[in-house]
This record gives structure tokens, C-alpha cells and sequence, in this order.
């Protein structure tokens, strides 16, 4: 392994991370189905966080990077036995976390998702109200 001496800093480098949408957190189970070559694999998880381009999920046995799988989601408010079925790639796998951007999204799927995160965004506004949201109306008058 080459490693550069030369850039050597005692301070931490900074890291920004640019996401083209918000990530909301929620654990809603899901279950993924993976196509090997002995024929398709079903395996269960839990989500970590979602977007409208992808998701993050803890998932038994991670599966391979660029793999495509697709993913049944149980949305919140939705009949528990009509999952939402979306077709995604997986961007980057560990044994602690696996990410998957979805391809383009179903009419149903997009109007689901996009519900399901509207909720999170209404609950993550009421636990943690911005806090100059107030001055703002005050200095319009």
C-alpha cells in the first residue's frame, strides 16, 4: 500500500458531502431480493434513511457493489400487505450499511415515497423547529 508522506496534517480534513435531495431518518423494514446464480435470494432489513433518489438499510448479508436488486417497502400508512416494489442498484455495501440508488421509479412508487418523506419532513420540523423561523415572520410586518 503506497501511502504519500508529504500531505501529512495533524488536523482533520474537512468533508463535504453534496446530496442533490435531503435525507430523512426512518427504520421501516424492507426486504430484498437478489438475483444469484442459483436464482433469486430473498433477505430481510431495516432502512436507515431515505431520499426520493435512494435509501440506506442495514440488510442480511451484504449484497455486491453495482448488483441490482429490488426492494419491497411496507410505506407507513399503506396496507401492510401491498408493499411497494422499487428496482435499484446498490451504490456501496458494508456489513454495517448498504446504500441503493433507485432506478426510475413507478408512478405508485414516486407518489409513495414522496408522502412517506413529506411525513418525516412534518415530523423532523415539530422535534426540531428551526430556530429563526419566528424572527423571520416578525421582521416581514
Amino acid at each position: 500500500m503506497y501511502v504519500d508522506s508529504r500531505e501529512r496534517s495533524d488536523r482533520p480534513r474537512e468533508y463535504h458531502v453534496r446530496r442533490r435531495d435531503p435525507r430523512y431518518v426512518s427504520s421501516i423494514p424492507v426486504t430484498l431480493q437478489r438475483f444469484l446464480r442459483y436464482g433469486p435470494f430473498a433477505t430481510r432489513g431495516m432502512t436507515l434513511d431515505v431520499s426520493m433518489r435512494g435509501l440506506s438499510a442495514l440488510v442480511c448479508g451484504a449484497p455486491r457493489l453495482g448488483e441490482t436488486v429490488v426492494i419491497a417497502l411496507s410505506l407507513p400508512g399503506a396496507p401492510p400487505d401491498a408493499p411497494v416494489e422499487v428496482l435499484a442498484r446498490v451504490r456501496h455495501s458494508s456489513d454495517a450499511r448498504t446504500g441503493f440508488e433507485f432506478y426510475p421509479l413507478p408512478p405508485i412508487a414516486q407518489r409513495g415515497i414522496q408522502h412517506w418523506i413529506q411525513e418525516l419532513r412534518e415530523h423532523e420540523e415539530k422535534l426540531f423547529p428551526f430556530p429563526y423561523a419566528g424572527l423571520a415572520e416578525v421582521g416581514s410586518h
